[in-house]
């Protein structure tokens, strides 16, 4: 029976919540461990609400046995605890942010009343841990229990907050509230990783990128309905217009005055190719930043209804990242994880890089469509000049590079746009993500 009033364990969106947070559990607590046995779906989906409603109110357990006492203790002290306020901010009507704190408080709590059991003998049955553990727990170590545990995933809680409020950014109109369930465990895995900490730290400079595109629009009379303007296009008339006498109608068709819809269409890119300088020298701010201005420039090709690629490389690439036009969450977690996971050692083969994009483009894009490949790299490495510009020419492709603190006069040659980023600031990160906004160089 849960502890929170109105929630209802038989009801099956209830029910396959506090399985999943169960679940979860599992494989974040291992099998070594003793669980202590309260820990069930009651506690799990009570914990769940207790986070997700603005203002939970308890219930008095229907029960009076040792187990439903310990379990409504335990909420009881995690409603009056000081730290939840700080938790919650993150957690308020988020089923996903909720879900992951669940899971990772309980994680916690097993840990602290693990730690709690230890002194009392290393010889006891599962039983009598669990016993132990109750014991403890039942006087004010509860209390001091959840307030430990609270404490410790604040930033858990802050970070699969941002991990969300982005995933939700890129899958606008795409999502819905349980787009993130298949991939929670890696929800869980990014909101611990320090890694992932800095790159969402260094993206929230550049955090209003938006507002900055422009995506391109084309008239077209079959497009979607963007205004209105004047003209005599018959096939874009606004139906009022029929309804004037005859004479008018053609004396303003003659001089272009009718009012019509305007239709638009957004302009048919070809790909977004991020090419990322992962070498020993871009250890630190250099490759954090880099990984930044890669998200934004995702969100770009999002708005743009681009395919997007990410492949890193040193003195050779790896195998790249690939993201449709039609994104989901579970995309941008995959994105978000493989930008984390990728380390700055190794050498510089640049020619080498482009001209795998390249192919990589040929062999997918139509060459009518003008793709752009964004190079991000601080090396000096010479380029083979006519051979990359053959290759870019093949493939339709236009080069925007960006140098961080240097400068390579083979890449200014061939480049569309060249620029040299000194500061890693959100400026020089915005005109990264601005990089052929129409053609242009910035």
């Amino acid at each position: 029976m849960p502890y929170i009033r109105g929630v209802k364990l038989d009801d099956p969106p209830t029910k396959y919540r506090a399985e999943r947070i169960i679940s979860l559990l599992r494989k974040l607590v291992p099998d070594t461990v003793n669980k202590p046995e309260f820990l069930d779906e009651d506690l799990a989906i009570s914990i769940y609400y207790a986070l997700f409603l603005p203002f939970p109110i308890l219930k008095e357990p229907e029960r009076k046995d040792t187990k439903e006492i310990m379990k409504y203790t335990l909420i009881s002290a995690l409603l009056s605890s000081n730290n939840l306020k700080s938790v919650k901010q993150y957690t308020i009507a988020d089923s996903t942010t909720s879900t992951v704190v669940s899971a990772v408080l309980l994680e916690t709590i097993t840990e602290e009343l693990q730690k709690a059991a230890q002194p009392h003998g290393g010889d006891m049955n599962s039983k009598q841990k669990s016993d132990t553990q109750f014991g403890q727990s039942k006087n004010t170590d509860l209390s001091n229990t959840v307030d430990k545990a609270l404490e410790s995933i604040k930033d858990v809680a802050k970070q699969a907050k941002e991990i969300t409020n982005l995933t939700m950014k890129f899958a606008a109109g795409n999502a819905s509230m349980l787009s993130l369930d298949d991939v929670i465990q890696d929800v869980i895995n990014l909101s611990k990783n320090t890694n992932v900490k800095a790159i969402l730290e260094v993206l929230k400079l550049i955090e209003e990128t938006d507002t900055y595109i422009r995506v391109k629009k084309i008239p077209s009379p079959r497009g979607e309905l963007e205004g209105y303007e004047l003209g005599n296009d018959v096939e874009k008339i606004v139906p009022s217009e029929l309804a004037l006498p005859k004479e008018l109608f053609l004396i303003k068709y003659a001089e272009k005055d009718l009012l019509l819809y305007r239709k638009v269409v957004s302009r048919d890119y070809g790909k977004f190719y991020i090419l990322l300088d992962k070498s020993g020298s871009m250890m630190g701010l250099k490759i954090i930043w880099a990984k930044a201005v890669a998200l934004a420039l995702a969100q770009r090709a999002v708005r743009e209804r681009r395919e997007f690629y990410v492949r890193f490389f040193d003195s050779i690439p790896y195998p790249p990242i690939h993201i449709s036009r039609r994104i989901h969450g579970r995309d941008v977690i995959k994105l978000l994880e493989y930008l984390a996971r990728i380390r700055a050692n190794g050498g510089t083969d640049i020619t080498r890089a482009i001209l795998t994009a390249v192919d990589d483009i040929v062999s997918t894009t139509p060459k009518s469509r003008i793709s752009d490949i964004i190079l991000i790299t601080d090396g000096e490495d010479r380029v083979a000049v006519d051979m990359v510009k053959k290759g870019l020419a093949r493939a339709n492709a236009r080069l925007h590079t960006v140098m961080i603190h240097g400068n390579n006069p083979d890449l200014r040659a061939i480049s569309e746009s060249y620029m040299v980023a000194t500061k890693l600031d959100k400026q020089e990160a915005l005109k990264v993500v601005m990089l052929g906004q129409g053609g242009s160089t910035p």
